[in-house]
């Protein structure tokens, strides 16, 4: 038998039951990552104001609130406490009130602004990843909605073609000598 089965009661192997820390922990860690995301999301929304992309950036930042309130929701549905979701909010706050990761990178001409387009795809592709792995867990944890983990994969996957839809429009201008 492996790690990955258990004896049933006549001796049959079955599958092993998911063990309910290791999917809290992955999906807090998401969690957290999610909150600081929106976080950037919300900072890029800020530095794209007064641009012809100012709009894309105001509809990712609402998408992102709302992934997160769906991540809040599953988790309440698999019986995570509020709790222990406030206290991954505080350890963010937290963070989030020490370091500005793109205080940078504000310039959204420059080269920077090209690696700031770059770092949210990356948290996309990270959110994707999440939505996809939950997908697989689905036969063992009737918590988890497939369609609802198929339809946030989808927009994941949406969002981070418009992402790469704003870099591909501007980079070229990024990189060009001016005046």
């Amino acid at each position: 038998m492996s790690e990955q089965t258990r004896p049933d009661d006549d001796g049959t192997a079955r599958p092993a039951a998911l063990r309910a820390d290791r999917l809290e922990a992955y999906m807090l860690g998401h969690y957290m990552g999610a909150l600081s995301g929106v976080r950037l999301f919300d900072e890029a929304r800020r530095s794209w104001a007064g641009t012809p992309h100012e709009g894309r950036f105001a509809t990712f930042h609402e998408e992102i609130r709302h992934d997160i309130e769906e991540l809040e929701t599953m988790l309440a549905r698999l019986g995570f406490s509020r709790r222990t979701l406030a206290k991954a909010l505080g350890t963010v706050a937290g963070i989030a009130s020490r370091l500005n990761p793109l205080s940078r990178i504000r310039e959204r001409a420059g080269v920077a602004a090209h690696g700031e387009l770059e770092m949210l795809q990356s948290l996309v592709v990270a959110k994707r990843s999440m939505w996809v792995t939950l997908l697989e867990l689905v036969p063992d944890e009737p918590r988890l909605d497939a369609g609802q983990l198929r339809r946030l994969e989808a927009e994941a996957a949406d969002q981070y073609d418009r992402l790469l839809e704003v870099a591909r429009e501007t980079a070229r201008d990024r990189f060009r000598a001016h005046g």
